[in-house]
């Protein structure tokens, strides 16, 4: 129980360190995406790769840990596809209409709920910045939330209620400078993506909803928006 709990600590405190303080050299936007791009995978994926060779647990990216397999069903993960593949394209459909909508009457674009500050993309060589975030957001953090905290926080605490838990309210914690708005939507999505995975057995159904959801945030809404077609 102690080892997996100062684990736990040691993973956030790594993530914190990480993206509080790295900085890569230069200045400018494309300096700035890229150290955002650097810091997604030095603070999530890297730790969390760490994590898993020290617990011995490497295999867990591939085959879900059977702490994980009480919480019920754990089906094939090609059966939520095509719900998977609904519910995207109905939100981006939404999402895009709401967000012109919005930018039409305010002249704010991005995201309906929460904000995003400077990472919101001004002009197409932005949106490709943007789409390599949502890329490497989705994949190292899910590896980092989905997989590898609450595993340590249910060997810690002997729940996996507790241990997903945890891991849920440091992953809407880590979106707080989206403001209340959107550390409440973030941390909705987060308990999503927990179901998608839980049910399905597959980390990388939950990468791909997670990605998909990013594309929306970074890409989509602010392309349909004026981002694409600005200089």
């Amino acid at each position: 129980m102690l080892v997996p709990a100062a684990l736990v600590i040691a993973l956030v405190a790594a993530s914190w360190l990480v993206r509080t303080h790295l900085r890569l050299p230069g200045k400018g936007r494309d300096a700035a995406y890229a150290t955002a791009a650097v810091k997604q995978v030095a603070g999530f994926a890297v730790p969390a790769l760490a994590a898993l060779l020290l617990i011995g647990r490497g295999g867990a990216l591939v085959v879900m840990p059977g702490e994980f397999v009480v919480a019920g069903w754990t089906g094939d993960a090609a059966d939520l596809l095509p719900a998977l593949a609904v519910g995207v394209a109905g939100g981006t459909v939404i999402g895009a209409l709401l967000a012109r909508r919005r930018w039409r009457r305010t002249g704010r674009r991005g995201p309906v709920l929460g904000e995003i500050g400077w990472l919101n993309p001004r002009n197409r060589r932005e949106l490709g910045w943007t789409t390599l975030l949502a890329v490497l957001a989705g994949v190292s953090e899910e590896m980092f939330f989905r997989l590898v905290l609450p595993l340590l926080a249910t060997l810690a605490t002997g729940s996996l209620l507790a241990g997903q838990l945890v891991a849920l309210a440091i992953f809407g914690a880590a979106h707080r400078y989206q403001g209340p708005a959107g550390v409440l939507a973030t941390t909705a999505l987060g308990a999503v993506f927990a179901a998608l995975y839980l049910a399905s057995g597959s980390l990388w159904l939950a990468i791909l909803a997670h990605v998909l959801v990013d594309l929306n945030s970074l890409v989509i809404r602010p392309a349909v928006t004026g981002a694409w077609r600005r200089d």
